[in-house]
């Protein structure tokens, strides 16, 4: 059953989108040097302004086509209520060093708290111990925060807390927890899954023992339905999530209802399922072949769950085969085109990860020109954002349209549009119906 009247509300991945959660990159993005690029999993060094002149395009292309609310925004209101303020320091502070700076953060302005907990708190060097550490920060910046996505998802009308697999991006997941019940008026008892409390899963679901750690995170998380989840187990996504997704989505459901998994390569190219595999529109994907129908396939599994919580499981040749079986038939589009090169450099610099702002209506980076000709060919108008932005083109004039911003830097950090926007809420788009 739907209930669009939620304030958080997601049935699939391209119904029109209302609202979405951004975060404009900042100062945290310079911490990044060829020493720490590999611990903040980072392949390059990104131009801090070349970075948000891109960015900037972006986000006034999503401020036209909905309403976009800025994480910086919603923190520093949040840190304006002492019992919000504490929650996310005490939420924090789990290393005996920041344990011990509690009170220097209690007393900061929400101003200057907010900077500290986005760009970092240095390490002071009044100890022998701290003076000794190769640690610049007692806590670190969050150069990935603008990567959205991970953090958080929401499934119908519950909202998720990523579990991040890298503890340089716990605290995302802790702030973004906060940031959504505070922005939607939402508790604890409308989340479906609690990454913060993941992570030793200790209590959290009853089958898992302590020392298993599952993680879970927003680009192996795909709704293609009010009742089919597509997931990636990736370096970032375990089957332990999967499993307390489901056992959680249980009595949420009150229907039967299916998960495809697809177990992607643990490699840096593939860290999430959006980069491979992407639901562009009703009756579109835009893919990276070679891995979902082509030479090196990968294994896909589907779980369909009954009303009661029983499961079946099984492997499936293919994940499209199987999805038109079932009556959704699902035409590709080649990350790439047909160029083996060009699909594996587009494929790194996010070529296939478009963000569906509408069913048929994506936007993506301008520098992966081979899959816009692929989307060209499918019958895509491909248009710059800032046509739209200056008003000389409006996306309601087009069926099929993708909408291109500037990425080479943006590219750089590992991430495309799907990966910086967390859409909280789109209209009720019916894939259901056949």
């Amino acid at each position: 059953m739907k209930n669009t009247e939620s304030p958080v509300y997601i049935d699939s991945e391209i119904g029109e989108l209302e609202e979405v959660i951004i975060h404009t990159p900042g100062q945290e993005i310079e911490v990044i040097t060829p020493l720490t690029a590999e611990k903040l999993l980072y392949n390059d060094i990104l131009p801090l302004s070349a970075v948000k002149k891109e960015y900037s395009i972006l986000h006034d292309f999503l401020s036209l086509v909905a309403k976009t609310v800025e994480v910086k925004d919603v923190l520093l209101t949040l840190l304006d209520d002492s019992t919000a303020r504490m929650n996310i320091i005490d939420s924090l502070c789990t290393t005996d060093v920041l344990k011990s700076r509690k009170d220097e953060l209690s007393v900061m302005s929400s101003g200057e708290l907010c900077r500290i907990l986005i760009s970092g708190f240095k390490n002071r060097k009044n100890t022998l111990s701290s003076f000794l550490s190769e640690e610049e920060f007692d806590y670190f910046p969050l150069p990935n925060l603008y990567f959205t996505r991970d953090s958080a998802m929401v499934f119908r009308d519950r909202f998720i807390t990523g579990s991040m697999a890298y503890s340089v991006r716990e605290p995302e997941s802790h702030l973004m927890k906060q940031i959504i019940k505070k922005q939607y008026r939402l508790s604890d008892k409308n989340l479906l899954f609690d990454g913060t409390k993941a992570s030793g899963a200790a209590g959290f679901v009853s089958h898992l023992q302590p020392q298993e750690r599952i993680t879970l995170e927003g680009g192996d998380f795909l709704v293609f339905s009010s009742s089919i989840l597509i997931i990636g187990l990736s370096e970032r996504t375990t089957s332990q999530a999967v499993d307390a997704v489901i056992e959680n989505l249980v009595p949420v459901m009150n229907s039967a209802f299916r998960v495809y998994c697809v177990l992607l390569p643990k490699k840096r190219e593939t860290i999430h399922l959006d980069m491979v595999f992407n639901i562009i529109n009703k009756n579109e994907v835009l893919i990276y072949e070679p891995y979902i129908t082509g030479e090196a396939q990968l294994k896909f599994i589907r779980i369909d769950v009954d009303i009661e919580g029983g499961k079946n499981i099984r492997i499936i040749k293919s994940l499209l085969d199987d999805l038109k079986e079932s009556g959704y038939p699902l035409e590709p589009v080649y990350c790439g085109g047909n160029d083996v090169r060009l699909r594996q450099r587009e494929q790194w610099l996010s070529g296939n990860n478009f963000f569906a702002f509408s069913p048929g209506k994506i936007i993506g980076y301008d520098c992966n020109e081979a899959t816009l000709k692929a989307l060209e060919n499918a019958g895509y108008k491909i248009l710059p954002a800032e046509k739209f932005i200056s008003g000389g083109e409006k996306t309601a004039d087009y069926n099929k349209l993708a909408v291109t911003i500037p990425g080479t830097d943006l590219a750089r950090g590992g991430g495309g549009v799907r990966c910086m926007t967390l859409p909280v809420r789109r209209k009720h788009f019916d894939m259901e119906n056949k």
